[in-house]
């Protein structure tokens, strides 16, 4: 049974994503992690600050998102490049945390792949000091190229290279969960 339960957010609307196998594989090699909610982000309506405090205009992905954000010890974003930044979807899930504090204090890793050669890079510096301003702890960051070449015919990442790096950061989460876990039962998580 896993230990630690991180909110996992999911950028890609794709098919198929390359993106979501990330968070697939973030399980996969995680000794004591289960990632939530990972479907969710695509489900959410757009932001709207005028819903923000009124849970009765709330749509059901919505209301579970929050209450899994609020539950969470952690979090794994795995988003897309789009456009030299992150998917729109990434950023309207984040939005929704903004009034929750869904995100403060959690360890969180960022993730993503593309086919191409930067291997979604671009999608992070953006999302970096936004993460950082609504208090998540960055805990690693991990970029797959050529995504395509690095899975198996059912979509899983096999490439033993990906596979390795992924579970020395997925090590680095469970060691910030750890260390958030004790802070949060001594009373000095935040201090």
């Amino acid at each position: 049974m896993a230990d630690h339960v991180v909110l996992g957010i999911c950028g890609s609307l794709r098919r198929g994503s390359f993106n979501a196998a990330l968070l697939e594989l973030v399980e996969r090699v995680g000794e004591r992690t289960t990632v939530v909610g990972a479907e969710l982000a695509g489900r959410l309506p757009l932001f709207n600050p005028d819903l923000e405090n009124d849970e009765d205009a709330w749509s059901e992905p919505v209301r579970e998102f929050r209450a899994l954000a609020e539950r969470a010890e952690g979090v794994v974003i795995a988003t897309p490049e789009y456009a030299h930044g992150p998917a729109g979807v990434t950023k309207n899930a984040i939005d929704w945390l903004v009034g929750s504090g869904g995100l403060v204090g959690r360890p969180t890793l960022l993730m993503s792949a593309s086919p191409g050669q930067a291997g979604g890079m671009r999608a992070h510096t953006p999302l970096m000091p936004t993460l950082t301003l609504l208090g998540a702890v960055l805990v690693d960051c991990v970029v797959v190229s050529r995504a395509g070449s690095r899975v198996d015919a059912t979509g899983r990442y096999a490439d033993p290279s990906v596979v390795e790096r992924t579970r020395l950061a997925v090590a680095e989460l469970e060691e910030a969960l750890r260390y958030a876990s004790v802070k949060r039962a001594n009373g000095t998580l935040g201090v």
